[in-house]
């Protein structure tokens, strides 16, 4: 399949296919491709490997042999040329070969999401002014087998940048019906995001910002920072083209004296321009590479802005809602410093800049650097560039960057297109009602939903339930259901409407031997930040009422305590919690806390629990995880010991 055609030969025949199904069969086109190109690799090899030698040959004897001259002169010239278009097919297989395995590595990576084989899912990290973010850690949201490995597919730095900063903070409904509209539309554009999704991956890495023009577009030009270069880079070009001149002249007038000055003036002048060349040369090519991108990213990302342009435009009755994919679309086709317009006038330029790179047009290029300093003159194309469109390059790549993160989660939505946007809760009575939600990281043969309504004048809800029984991911299903619906994509649910709420968790708590914090005081610590965080908040309401508030996510908090001061402490940080409007879940295995009278008279309360079953004659535990009403009737820890051997 040509990479300039992607999957359009079977639109037709794919339409009705799941997005797994596609994925798969793209598998199995880029592994027989791969193939393809191994045996024609193969074969150019030999081929080069037999012209070079009959080119040398010939020419050899052609010239300096005693007969068949001009038969071995043919010959040689006629093999060196097809070598040399064996080089250039040869560098066009290899980069179709690196495309090809860079679309294997995609769709490896989409089918390893879709299994959750999170072994396959590359890991996906917060970038550093987002590694504070307090639930991070709590819900999974980076690392291994996280929430960012399920969502991101984003191959850029301003891709990643942009979801992370959308799932780092609440925004107002507005906005958020703004990134589902957007991504509803582009979960209809399979195709589409198919092609975008290859032709960015083949830009380059997120990892490394492999990409330098966002970055060179800022700093200031560098033939003004090095006025010597600049003013040299004029001098010894001059020097050239005079005593060539001079040369000329001297040899049509046989003047021997005009000859030789002349000739003594065009070796100052190589002199200069190799001097030039060695000593600032390095630096020059570096600001190419940064533009150009790795292995030509700069081609890519012209494709990219490209593609921008089947974008839906804006529609002519505007809502009050941001159109996302209409102000893509504007700034990479339609503004009057447009991302095409610019890129279709840098690759000129990158095309002169990598001409160093060309096996066939080298020697062009040594010739006019020596006379010319044929890189300044291209640098200073660039600059000029620069002036005409650097301000709008960052532009350029936020407009990416949001890009990929409404392709990330609309390629979530087409995968999962059961799961349900978030929606705003319209009763008065309630700030959460989800029905059949899961655990989005599960596999979907794993993950069993639960349905709750958190009732305003109930504003607590404490899980009970046996060890493992399924309290912790409960909870961790409800958070990461609320962060996912901050990009806009589907949570996993059939229904999901909430109040728009900030996060504070305590959930995975360590201690810490290096700082001298025990477990017990890390737990503390972070239930301190946890009721200060709903205070800034309860005060933010009050002076903006559509401010979020907080819903917190306790899990079995203050364990290091005995039972009977445990109910005061928890009765405590809930009591000031709930004073700071705050509201959400805790999970207990203590019975006692659940039915103590400050804790169940603010609460629902709700269990897991687990069963027995005779399997082979031995007594085998088992859990549904399904939520039921109540206090659990169940507890599971002398069961548990007495199945592993200590019977009690």
């Amino acid at each position: 399949m040509s990479e300039s055609n992607p999957t359009e030969p079977r639109n037709a025949q794919t339409e009705h296919l799941s997005a797994r199904e596609v994925y798969t069969a793209n598998l199995d086109e880029c592994a027989e491709r791969i193939l393809q190109l191994a045996g024609k690799n193969r074969q150019l090899a030999f081929i080069r490997m037999i012209l070079f030698p009959t080119a040398a040959i010939c020419l050899l004897f052609g010239y300096f042999g005693d007969s068949y001259h001009g038969l071995l002169q043919a010959i040689g010239w006629l093999s060196a040329v097809a070598f040399f278009v064996a080089l250039v097919l040869h560098e066009n297989l290899r980069l179709e070969d690196l495309r090809q395995k860079s679309n294997q590595k995609l769709f490896r990576h989409l089918v390893a999401r879709l299994d959750r084989d999170w072994n396959e899912v590359p890991e996906q990290n917060l970038l550093p002014q987002f590694q504070d973010l307090s639930f991070a850690d709590d819900l999974d949201v980076a690392g291994p087998a996280s929430l960012l490995g399920l969502l991101s597919i984003a191959n850029t730095f301003p891709g990643n940048e942009c979801l992370q900063r959308w799932l780092a903070s609440a925004p107002d409904w507005k906005t958020l019906v703004s990134r589902q509209n957007g991504i509803k539309q582009l979960a209809a554009m399979r195709p589409w995001r198919i092609k975008f999704l290859k032709t960015v991956r083949a830009a380059g890495s997120s990892v490394h910002e492999p990409y330098g023009l966002p970055r060179w577009a800022e700093t200031p030009n560098w033939l003004v920072a090095h006025p010597g270069a600049r003013i040299l880079s004029y001098i010894g070009p001059a020097i050239v083209l005079i005593s060539i001149s001079g040369v000329i002249v001297g040899a049509q007038f046989e003047d021997r004296t005009v000859t030789t000055i002349s000739a003594i003036g065009l070796g100052m002048g190589f002199l200069i321009n190799v001097l030039v060349t060695v000593f600032w040369g390095s630096w020059i090519h570096d600001i190419f590479q940064k533009v150009s991108g790795e292995h030509r990213g700069v081609y890519q990302f012209a494709s990219v802005f490209e593609m921008m342009s089947e974008l839906p435009s804006a529609s002519g009755n505007r809502t009050h809602y941001k159109d996302l994919l209409a102000e893509i679309r504007e700034r990479a086709t339609e503004f009057p410093s447009n991302a095409k317009l610019g890129f279709s006038r840098l690759l000129t330029l990158v095309r002169l800049a990598n001409l160093q790179k060309d096996l066939v047009l080298y020697l062009v290029y040594l010739s006019m650097q020596l006379v010319f300093l044929y890189d300044f003159r291209v640098l200073r194309l660039l600059e000029a560039w620069k002036a005409r469109f650097g301000r709008h390059v960052k532009g350029w790549f936020d407009s990416l960057g949001t890009c990929e993160a409404l392709v990330s989660g609309a390629t979530l939505a087409d995968e999962y297109p059961n799961w349900a946007y978030a929606e705003q809760v319209t009763s008065q009575e309630l700030h959460l009602s989800a029905v059949e939600a899961g655990h989005p990281l599960l596999p979907d043969s794993a993950r069993v939903s639960n349905s709750l309504e958190l009732r305003k004048d109930r504003p607590l809800v404490v899980v009970t339930g046996s060890n493992m029984a399924g309290k912790s991911t409960f909870l961790r299903a409800t958070g990461l259901n609320m962060i996912l619906s901050r990009a806009g994509a589907p949570c996993c649910a059939d229904k999901f409407c909430m109040a728009r709420f900030d996060l504070a968790t305590s959930i995975r708590v360590r201690d810490s031997l290096s700082d001298g914090v025990s477990f017990f005081m890390a737990e503390l610590k972070r239930l301190k930040e946890v009721v200060d965080q709903s205070s800034d908040y309860a005060q933010k309401q009050l002076q903006d009422p559509a401010a979020p508030q907080i819903f917190f996510l306790l899990d079995e908090i203050l364990q290091g305590t005995n039972s009977q001061e445990r109910q005061i402490a928890v009765a405590t940080v809930l009591q000031q919690l709930l004073q700071s409007k705050a509201t959400g879940f805790i999970s207990t295995h203590d019975l006692d806390l659940a039915d103590a009278p400050e804790v169940k008279d603010v609460s629902q309360i709700v269990h897991f629990r687990e069963f027995f079953e005779a399997v082979d004659g031995k007594e085998v535990m088992r859990f549904d995880y399904r939520m039921r009403p109540g206090t659990t009737p169940t507890t599971n820890a002398l069961k548990l010991l007495k199945l592993v051997g200590l019977d009690p």
